[in-house]
């Protein structure tokens, strides 16, 4: 049997170095890949009159904003133009409509239901409103009714 030369030893072990050199790398840019794709994401939605208002999303709190008014001026003339702002997308948005003194709807969201029409109602019957029903709930990841 043939004994490995001088020089296929150095030859495994600069292999070896590589491979290992190679999984440390990988080990250490696999996390920053993660982190990219977990970048914060904002949901927002200006609600209107008519409560048709579609969720809108952006990768900073004034982007979702911007896009949220964006996307109710797309559907309706009578935009609230403040729209409710999350970046957790588990919340929930309840769109919450008055009749008096003057039809008007807010949005808010809250980590479930209650909570986002509790919100939405006070911000209502703090500026005077009264005679409200919730229209719907949106999720705030998915922007689907619920």
């Amino acid at each position: 049997m043939a004994r490995p030369t001088k020089g296929g030893e150095d030859m495994k072990a600069l292999a070896l170095g590589l491979m290992l050199l190679v999984a440390v790398a990988a080990g250490m840019v696999a996390p920053l890949a993660g982190a990219a794709a977990q970048q914060k994401r904002w949901a927002g939605l200006d609600p209107n009159s008519e409560a048709s208002s579609p969720v809108a999303w952006g990768g900073s709190e004034e982007e979702a904003r911007t896009r949220a008014i964006e996307a109710c001026r797309r559907v309706s003339k009578t935009c609230a133009n403040g729209p409710a702002l999350t970046d957790d997308m588990r919340e929930v948005f309840a769109v919450v409509c008055c009749a008096k003194p003057k039809p008007g709807c807010v949005a808010a969201a809250a980590p479930g239901r209650r909570e986002a029409m509790r919100s939405a109602q006070r911000a209502l019957s703090d500026t005077g409103y009264s005679d409200c029903s919730v229209r719907h709930y949106m999720s705030a990841g998915t922007g689907k009714r619920q």
